[in-house]
């Protein structure tokens, strides 16, 4: 006959240990001990954990590449219109009353190609422009722009709108320093 006797104590604050001891027949005695966790999630952390490494350096590489090529990308993109940005709006009335005295001053205007005036081989290009602004009765706002050599490779066409860094230069003029199609 097999009796069955079970003893528990305390191994840790996580896990009991429970000692069996059978009696068997002839008074011979063994002790089996088992270990128990208290809850199943100490089951869980009492297994050997992988050690973090932390972040894969080549994971590091592609994103700050990324990042870079971003931001080239978006200098890129914005830097033909940040220089407008700083820039002062012309002052249509200001113009009109006496050109003469803003010489000198650098504005930008948002315009649409009106037609085309002349061409000289010596200073550029001249064109009509007007204002997507209209003036302050609504009429249209038509101004007088010279593009100059160095500006050639623009292909200009009637209709088309720009945004343009324009000079006062001699006799009122408004040269073109940059122009950019929105």
């Amino acid at each position: 006959m097999v009796s069955f006797i079970v003893s528990e104590f305390a191994a840790s604050s996580r896990v009991r240990v429970k000692v069996v001891k059978l009696k068997e027949a002839g008074n011979s005695t063994r002790w089996i001990p088992f270990e128990f966790p208290e809850q199943q999630d100490d089951a869980v952390s009492m297994t050997r954990k992988k050690k973090s490494q932390g972040i894969p350096p080549w994971l590091i590489v592609i994103a700050v590449a990324l990042i870079g090529a971003g931001g080239y990308f978006a200098f890129q993109q914005g830097g033909s219109s940040s220089s407008l940005r700083t820039t002062e709006e012309l002052n249509v009335e200001e113009y009109y009353k006496n050109a003469n005295s803003l010489r000198g001053n650098t504005y930008k205007i948002d315009v649409e190609i009106d037609s085309s005036l002349g061409n000289s081989p010596t200073k550029g290009r001249l064109f009509s422009v007007t204002l997507k602004q209209p003036g302050k009765n609504g009429a249209p706002t038509i101004l007088p722009v010279l593009i100059p050599l160095d500006l050639g490779g623009l292909t200009i066409q009637k209709g088309q709108h720009y945004l343009m860094k324009v000079k006062v230069v001699e006799n009122g003029l408004l040269k073109v320093e940059e122009a950019t199609k929105p």
